[in-house]
């Protein structure tokens, strides 16, 4: 994923109309859709400090509403979705039960100051779809909250005019379903031949695929592609 760490007018102003609303942070996701549990195409960052940047769009796939999303439990369309995060369940989730790893990460994101959430997705084209995401430290009572929903639903739309001609289009940089394999089984520290007998493939392929993964995820060796693939989410 990349993360844009400055903003140009436009978009300052547009963040800054939010946080009018009482909405800080802004996290603008493009997705693939029903691909909730891969790494996200990109995602942009705006009203956190860089270090909170980092590590909230590297779990951006731990979040347990994408997680709901791949359950089938929560719809994916244009209207807007309003949650709480006490820290332990989501109030849209509450009849859910939440992972360790969700809890740990919804109990971060309430350190970092993200307790109300509104988001909503824009259908585009080729499969994918922008998802954004306002966050505020504090709670709203619902007239307050209707009426900052209905603002961020068109600041939204403006901020995803704005950011989305300027982002990397298709997914030449992210890993096939083969490539992927090949990962895995790298993982568990198969040689060439190994990863050909489980695949059904020629050895040459196999190196064709492991020559493709190490140019997409940038490394040189099989310690340096595992050890990559889990910062991006791709090995558990």
């Amino acid at each position: 994923m990349s993360l844009v760490k400055t903003m140009d007018a436009g978009a300052a102003q547009l963040l800054s109309d939010a946080h009018g609303l009482g909405f800080d942070k802004c996290l603008y996701v493009l997705e693939v859709l029903d691909d909730y549990a891969q790494v996200p195409l990109q995602a942009v960052g705006m009203g956190l400090t860089a270090e909170h940047s980092s590590e909230f769009i590297k779990r951006v796939p731990q979040d347990p509403l994408r997680r709901m999303l791949a359950r089938g439990e929560i719809p994916i369309g244009n209207t807007p979705i309003t949650y709480e995060n006490n820290g332990k369940t989501l109030s849209i989730g509450s009849d859910h039960k939440l992972s360790a790893t969700d809890v740990s990460l919804l109990r971060w994101c309430l350190s970092q100051g993200v307790r109300t959430g509104v988001n909503f997705r824009i259908r585009m084209s080729q499969r994918r779809y922008a998802s954004l995401n306002f966050y505020s430290a504090g709670t709203h009572n619902l007239h307050d909250l209707d009426n900052a929903v209905q603002a961020l639903f068109l600041i939204g739309h403006r901020m995803h005019a704005m950011l989305e001609p300027n982002l990397p289009r298709g997914r030449d940089d992210f890993l096939s379903a083969r490539e992927l394999e090949c990962l895995e089984w790298i993982a568990r520290g198969l040689g060439n031949r190994q990863i050909a007998e489980m695949l059904g493939l020629s050895v040459d392929t196999v190196k064709e695929y492991i020559q493709g993964l190490f140019r997409k995820l940038n490394v040189s060796s099989r310690a340096q592609a595992v050890s990559r693939a889990h910062m991006l989410s791709y090995l558990e």
